[in-house]
């Protein structure tokens, strides 16, 4: 097996053999495994292919992916972040119904009880995840308490309860960028909210 080039973001560099079945051009590492797949690696990243080409291209394209993640997490809030990792973790999207099939008991529920497994049980999600996800206790403590447990206006309940999922979450984020962390500011933030449905429907 022979391989003497590849193109790497557009650059083009000679392969140069280091082993029996590997060859580094560039920064690249490429390898191939026993299956004859194609592995590229470039620091802590790889990407695999069916050709050494393929599997250079698949990393060029994680690599700009990550970058393009980076750069939108370095300008969102900590609630965006938080609505994105639910979104990503839960697949919701944003026609995705509360009472789907898909759903434990429902989209509302299944956000909340994330958020509960992300703090009672550390381990169960990666830790980069379970750290975003435990910004939302106090805002899980205040749903809790005046939302599922029916302490707050009635017509606010309603308009709560009858957000989509997607919306839901959006809520959740704002609550933890509005800095709850006590269900006595939740229910502050609640009323505030509450204000602003009378105000629109006046």
């Amino acid at each position: 097996m022979e391989l003497t080039t590849v193109t790497y973001n557009g650059t083009t560099e000679t392969a140069i053999s280091s082993g029996l079945f590997s060859w580094t051009a560039g920064d690249l590492t490429l390898r191939v495994r026993p299956d004859l797949r194609w592995t590229a690696t470039r620091g802590e990243k790889n990407a695999t292919g069916t050709t050494a080409q393929e599997a250079a291209d698949a990393l060029a394209s994680a690599e700009a992916k990550a970058e393009r993640v980076a750069k939108l997490t370095a300008r969102s809030t900590k609630g965006q972040i938080f609505a994105r990792e639910m979104r990503a973790y839960l697949h919701i999207g944003a026609r995705t119904r509360r009472f789907a099939k898909r759903w434990t008991a429902d989209g509302h529920r299944d956000v909340m009880q994330a958020i509960a497994d992300a703090n009672n049980y550390c381990g169960s999600l990666n830790a980069e995840r379970e750290a975003i996800f435990r910004t939302a206790f106090s805002a899980l403590c205040s749903w809790e308490k005046h939302i599922d447990g029916y302490r707050a206006d009635a017509a606010l309940i309603s308009h709560i309860n009858a957000m989509t999922p997607h919306q839901f979450v959006s809520l959740i984020g704002d609550m933890i960028d509005a800095g709850i962390s006590n269900v006595g500011e939740g229910e502050r933030f609640f009323a505030e909210m509450s204000r602003r449905l009378y105000a629109q429907a006046a």
